[in-house]
């Protein structure tokens, strides 16, 4: 289910994409919960060696994949059902193209308008 959220004075979308972030001790599969033109909240297993600022790919399904530098701004525990248990990271984007930014309002507000 995809539903339009506005906080944070942007609005957000509830989107689960694969995330891929990039550490200097090897990679960090995670998927968002929810996105926007800034940032995202991310649920993962292991957050503990993300760095200040660190690359992240975001597998968008149908369309083509964003790449950014992001740093992770809070965390917490999280448990989405009673099998997955892991960690919550809120991200804020520090560095995106002018191209993927566009494609990513693009997609915030195409899924944002579906209920």
């Amino acid at each position: 289910m995809v539903l339009g959220i506005k906080s944070r004075g942007q609005p957000r979308a509830r989107v689960r994409w694969p995330v891929l972030i990039q550490t200097t001790s090897g990679s960090i599969r995670g998927e968002t919960q929810n996105i926007s033109a800034s940032g995202a909240f991310i649920f993962c297993q292991d957050p503990s060696s993300l760095e200040d600022n660190f690359q992240m790919t975001i597998n968008v399904p149908h369309s083509q994949a964003l790449s950014l530098m992001a740093k992770v701004v809070w965390k917490t525990v999280v448990t989405l059902n009673d099998k997955a248990s892991g960690s919550g990271i809120g991200v804020q984007f520090s560095q995106i193209s002018v191209n993927d930014r566009k494609l990513l309002q693009t997609l915030i507000k195409k899924h944002s308008q579906i209920t």
